[in-house]
Parts: C-alpha cells; structure tokens; sequence
C-alpha cells in the first residue's frame, strides 16, 4: 500500500513538473544561425503637415466636418458639403446651422468668398462675418440640390446601382 502512494506521488510531481516546464518561454533568436544581419532600420525624421501639405495647400477632408466661425469665435455652422466648378474651384459650401447635436438644423448655401480659411497650427481654422442669425435666416439648400424631373425622367423604371 505504501508502494502505491510513493508512485502515486512520483506520478504527480512527474506531470507538475512537466506542466511547469511548458509554461516556461524561450526567445528564439532574433536572428536565425547563419542569416545574414541587416542594418536598424532608419529613423523617421518627417513630421505631419495635418491639415495641409508641404506648400501650404488645404487638404479637402480638412473642409468636411470642420466647424465655422464667426469674428467673436462662436461656432455658427458646420462644413457638411462643397460645391466646385468646372474649373475645380471652390464655388459654394454647404453649412449645417441651428439646432442642437443635428436635430433642428438645416443646411445652406454659403459663397466661398463669403468663407475665410487660416492655419491654427496644423489646423485649418474657417471664419465668416456672416452672423449666426443671417445664417439660420437663409433659405434651406435641400432645394437647391434636387431639380424637377423630366416627364422621361419621372416615368422612367429606377436603376439600381451595384
């Protein structure tokens, strides 16, 4: 009987240790045995532009999203659209104004040279002397962005896009 828990107890400290013996990691080497060595690999020695590139010019997803405003530094609209002409430039910048977090808000139409842009930093930081008042009073640009149909158009079957 006393044979049966010596090799009982043996069996146990076996599995332990073979348990605690697999739990322990060894690092390979970084380099295998024979392989060739390369150099550190350079440092980075660029910064961001954010906002802008090398020569000062804008980046267009700065626009979207950014906040507008006004010669007393309140917000009065966000960037939600932007209209270009034939030429690519810059013609008219749709604004969400009013509201509270979106709900209540309405877009307008806004020239762009109605539109300052200036850097804060990395930033791009948009003004307009267009009061939050006159900017609620304009028109709602949803109209603007549909036109009536054609009788062809309005009779046509939709397509769908894939």
């Amino acid at each position: 009987m006393l044979l049966r828990y010596h090799a009982l107890a043996l069996t146990m400290l076996a599995c332990a240790a073979t348990a605690a013996q697999a739990q322990t990691t060894t690092t390979p080497p970084a380099h295998p045995p024979g392989a060739a060595t390369s150099a550190p690999a350079p440092k980075d020695n660029t910064v961001s532009t954010g906002d802008f590139n090398v020569h000062g010019d804008m980046s267009a997803n700065a626009l979207i999203g950014a906040s507008v405003h006004n010669a007393n530094r309140d917000t009065v609209g966000t960037v939600k659209d932007m209209y270009v002409d034939a030429s690519g430039n810059i013609k008219s910048v749709v604004l969400s104004v009013g509201g509270f977090l979106g709900v209540g808000s309405k877009d307008v139409a806004v020239g762009w040279k109605d539109m300052k842009y200036s850097r804060d930093g990395k930033s791009v930081r948009l003004t307009t002397d267009l009061s939050k008042d006159a900017l609620k009073a304009m028109p709602s640009y949803d109209e603007q962005r549909r036109q009536p149909a054609s009788e062809e158009q309005a009779t046509a079957p939709s397509k769908s896009h894939k």
